[in-house]
């Protein structure tokens, strides 16, 4: 999910349980995949919608580092002015199958009480499995079409577009009218056509031109981590870009310090650490 406390609210999640669907297989307009590809996505598919149960409990650290921009037009000149920034720092626990955040702090400085919905401006969940399940859920209707292959991060990949019908798209709430519209998306996934992991996720929102937020893309890079002894496919780095009226909201994020969750976790703030 894609929250920001301004004018808007922007609400992630798959409207596709409204539908019917065959759940074996990949949507009949997919069907110009190769047999290769064929096999490779629907693999992919299988790890994707099980990605979030194969997690062990651990803890990380998310820095979140938001910019907020505003477009200042000039006669025929386009200016771009950075009006806000911040850095966040916070613990994230993956307990259970399920995220939660507690703020460690703000621009440096500790944050006692603040919880990760109490902040302003753009925030994000969602990346340990929420997205795969918007994208290879069978009732999600989407459709995949082959785009190439490529070699990134020292992986050869294969790389899918796809997109992912209205009825079953996006809900993006306009806080300020108090109005809603249901949209497609569409975007790219990498995998690992051995492993068959995801290794990078994108997404944009196709909007309707008088809506007052225009335009939403998010992208999801995953690589391996070490887990006492045991290696999994976990985000690493993610990027949130938001436009809305004049408005341009950018956000990086980055994950570190994997370690399995215990009662005695240790936590790293800054340069201090906490048990």
């Amino acid at each position: 999910m894609i929250y920001c406390k301004t004018a808007a609210v922007l609400l992630f999640f798959s409207g596709a349980a409204a539908l019917s669907a065959d759940s074996s297989k990949l949507s009949a307009d997919s069907s110009k995949l190769s047999a290769d590809q064929t096999s490779v996505l629907e693999d992919a598919r299988a790890y994707a919608l099980q990605y979030a149960q194969q997690l062990p409990n651990f803890i990380c650290t998310q820095i979140t580092r938001r910019e907020i921009s505003v477009n200042n037009h000039y006669a025929a000149m386009t200016t771009t002015e950075n009006i806000n920034h911040d850095v966040i720092e916070e613990q994230l626990t993956y307990l259970g199958g399920k995220e939660s955040y507690k703020v460690l702090n703000v621009n440096g400085k500790q944050s006692e009480g603040l919880t990760h919905m109490q902040i302003a401006g753009a925030i994000s969940t969602g990346e340990f499995g929420t997205i795969f399940t918007q994208v290879f859920a069978p009732d999600s209707h989407a459709t995949f079409t082959w785009d190439r292959e490529i070699s990134t991060r020292g992986h050869r990949v294969w790389a899918f577009k796809y997109r992912v019908p209205r009825e079953a798209g996006t809900a993006v709430i306009d806080r300020g009218s108090n109005t809603a519209v249901i949209v497609p998306f569409s975007g790219k996934v990498l995998i690992d056509p051995e492993t068959f992991s995801v290794l990078e996720i994108s997404s944009s929102l196709e909007l309707p031109g008088a809506f007052s937020i225009r335009n939403v893309e998010r992208k999801i890079l995953y690589a391996t981590q070490d887990i006492t002894g045991k290696t999994y496919n976990l985000p690493i780095h993610s990027e949130i870009h938001m436009e809305e009226g004049n408005l341009i909201f950018d956000n990086t994020i980055d994950f570190k310090n994997y370690h399995r969750f215990s009662s005695e976790s240790t936590i790293h703030t800054g340069d201090s650490v906490q048990q």
